[in-house]
C-alpha cells in the first residue's frame, strides 16, 4: 500500500470538516520542541546524588543513546504523514497486528510518561514564580488541606497553595498561547526559546574556555561511596541512573509528533528531528560536566539542587563564569525554560491524545479540533490530569509510573521501526534509517531500554515497576471500553484505511 493511501485526511469527531492544518516547516518544529533541551537542568543534583562523579559518563552515555534513536524516529514517523502524537502513535500500527491491546499499551505509555512531565515542570515553574515575585505576602504562605488520605494511602494529602495555583496558572497560560494553532504557538515558543536557551547554552560552553573548569572536581571518578562499577550494587546503581537520565535525554524525539501539520514532511520531518536532537544533545552532555567542573559535587548535592530547584547553583554558576550581574537575570531564565519545556510537553501530549482518540484508543471526545485546528479536548485533559497530580503533591509513586512508562513506549518503538520494514517493505519512506540500525541496532536498544525498567526502575523508587504496570492496566481498561462497548469491536473508518491496520 502506498503512502497517498496513508494521507487521506483526518477527521474529527467534534468537527467533521477539522483536520491538521500543513502550516509549519522544520524550523517550527524545532522551536516548538526546544523545551526538550532545558528538562535536564532539574535532574543534574538527583543523578549527581544517585552517582557521584560518576553521573557526568551515565548523562554523556544515555544522551548519545538518545541522538542515535532520534534517526529510528525519523524513519517511524515518515511512514505516516497523516498522522500526529509521536513515535508511539505510529508504532502502535506495527504492534497491533499481533494484538489489539498492544496499541493502548504503546500509546497510553507514552502518554503517561509525557504527560506526567507536565506535573513536575509546572510545579517547579510555580515555585520559581512564588519565590521570585510573591516571597513574603500572604499568597506565598497560603496552603489548605482539601482531603486527607494518609490513612489509607500514606503520605497522600490533597493540598492546594500558592505553588499549586501558580502552576496551575502556568498551564492554563501555555493553553491560551496554543489553543490558537501550531503556527502562533511555534512563534510564542521561538521568541521564549531564544530568551531561556541561549543563556543556559552559553553556561554550558563558556567555562569550557574561560578557565573556571576546575578538573579536580572529577577527581576521584567513581560511583557514589566508592561502589565496584561491576559489583552487583554498581550495576545496579548504572542502571538507576540511565532509567532516570532516559526520561531526559530521550525527549528529542518529541519532533515528530508534527509530522501531519509539516508543510512538507518529506524534508521538514529529518531536519527537525536532527536539529532538535543536536541541541539537546549539548545540553545533555556539556551542562552536567559544566555544573560538576565548576561548582563540585559538594554544591551539585545540596537538597535544593536533588529536589529540582536550581536557582542558587545556577546563579552560582553563571556568576563565576560572567560575574555578578549574571545572577540577577536567573530566576527569569529558569522560568523561561520551564514554560518552554511545558510548552513543548503539552503541545506533544494533546497530540498523542488527539490521534489515539481518532484511531480508536483514547475516548471519542478527545478527538476534537477547535476552529484554529488545536486539539483543545486534549489540552484540556492533560491540565485536567496534571492539576489533580499537582493537587496529591506528585507523588514519586506517580513519576516512577511515568518513567517505566516512557521508557516501556520507547522500546515498543524501536523494535516497531523493524517490524514495519518487514510488513511494508514497498511502502515509501521520508527517510529511511541504515539497514544495521533498524535490523540490529533498534532490537538491541530496546532490549537495553527494557533492562533498565527491570533493574533500574527500583532505584528510582520502591515497587516503580508495579506503578508502571498499574498505569498500563488503567489504559487498557480505558481501550477496552472504548473500543467493545463505545465501538462495538470495530475500529473507526480512518484506522480501518491506515494500512489495514483493523481487520
Amino acid at each position: 500500500m502506498s503512502v497517498s493511501t496513508l494521507e487521506s485526511p483526518q477527521v474529527s469527531a467534534g468537527n467533521p470538516q477539522a483536520q491538521m492544518k500543513r502550516v509549519i516547516t522544520w524550523k517550527d518544529a524545532f522551536w516548538i520542541t526546544a523545551g526538550a533541551s532545558p528538562w535536564i537542568l532539574f535532574s543534574i543534583g538527583a543523578m549527581a546524588d544517585t552517582l557521584g562523579t560518576a553521573s557526568i559518563l551515565v548523562w554523556g552515555i544515555s544522551a548519545l543513546i538518545g541522538f542515535v534513536q532520534l534517526f529510528l524516529y525519523a524513519e517511524l514517523a515518515g511512514v505516516f504523514p497523516n498522522k500526529t502524537g509521536g513515535g508511539s502513535v505510529y508504532a502502535s500500527v506495527a504492534w497491533i497486528k499481533y494484538s489489539k491491546l498492544f496499541a493502548p499499551i504503546n500509546m497510553g505509555a507514552y502518554w503517561f510518561g509525557t504527560s506526567t512531565s507536565l506535573t513536575v515542570l509546572s510545579s517547579l515553574c510555580g515555585s520559581y514564580i512564588v519565590s521570585a515575585f510573591f516571597q513574603g505576602t500572604s499568597f506565598a504562605s497560603f496552603s489548605v488541606t482539601l482531603l486527607d488520605l494518609s490513612s489509607i494511602l500514606p503520605g497522600i494529602v490533597l493540598q492546594l497553595n500558592a505553588t499549586i495555583i501558580t502552576g496551575i496558572v502556568v498551564l492554563l497560560l501555555v493553553f491560551a498561547l496554543q489553543h490558537t494553532g501550531i503556527l502562533r504557538a511555534a512563534k510564542i515558543q521561538h521568541v521564549i526559546a531564544l530568551f531561556a536557551l541561549i543563556p543556559l547554552v552559553l553556561i554550558a560552553i563558556v567555562p569550557l574556555f574561560n578557565g573556571t573548569i576546575n578538573y579536580a572536581n572529577f577527581q576521584p571518578f567513581e560511583l557514589k561511596g566508592g561502589v565496584d562499577w561491576f559489583s552487583t550494587e554498581g550495576l545496579t546503581l548504572l542502571a538507576g541512573g540511565l532509567f532516570i537520565a532516559g526520561w531526559s535525554t530521550y525527549g528529542a524525539e518529541q519532533a515528530v509528533s508534527f509530522v501531519s501539520e509539516f508543510k512538507d514532511p518529506h524534508r521538514d520531518n529529518i531536519r527537525a528531528i536532527v536539529s532538535t536532537g543536536a541541541i539537546a544533545f549539548v545540553c545533555y552532555v556539556l551542562l552536567p560536566f559544566t555544573f560538576l567542573g565548576v561548582l563540585g559535587l559538594t554544591a551539585l548535592t545540596q537538597p535544593d539542587f536533588v529536589a529540582g530547584y536550581t536557582q542558587q547553583a545556577v546563579a552560582e554558576l553563571a556568576t563565576i563564569s560572567f560575574g555578578n550581574k549574571a545572577a540577577e537575570i536567573v530566576t527569569i531564565v529558569l522560568i523561561l525554560a520551564l514554560l518552554l519545556s511545558v510548552g513543548t510537553l503539552l503541545a506533544v501530549s494533546s497530540r498523542t491524545l488527539y490521534q489515539g482518540s481518532v484511531d480508536g484508543v483514547f475516548p471519542k471526545f478527545l478527538s476534537r479540533l477547535n476552529g484554529h485546528r488545536a486539539p483543545v479536548a486534549g489540552m484540556w485533559a492533560d491540565i485536567v490530569v496534571n492539576a489533580f497530580l499537582m493537587l496529591l503533591g506528585a507523588p514519586l509513586f506517580v513519576l516512577a509510573a511515568g518513567a517505566v512508562s516512557y521508557l516501556l513506549s520507547i522500546s515498543m518503538d524501536l523494535i516497531a521501526v523493524r517490524l514495519l520494514r518487514a510488513q511494508y517493505p514497498a511502502s515509501e519512506r521520508h527517510f529511511r534509517a541504515p539497514d544495521f540500525l533498524v535490523n540490529y541496532g533498534g532490537p538491541a536498544l530496546a532490549l537495553f531500554n527494557f533492562g533498565l525498567i527491570i533493574f533500574g526502575a527500583n532505584t528510582f523508587a520502591p515497587n516503580a515497576l508495579f506503578y508502571g504496570l498499574g498505569v498500563i492496566a488503567v489504559v487498557v481498561l480505558m481501550f477496552i471500553y472504548r473500543h467493545y462497548i463505545v465501538d462495538k469491536g470495530e475500529w473507526p473508518e480512518q484506522a480501518k484505511k491506515d494500512l489495514g491496520i483493523a481487520r
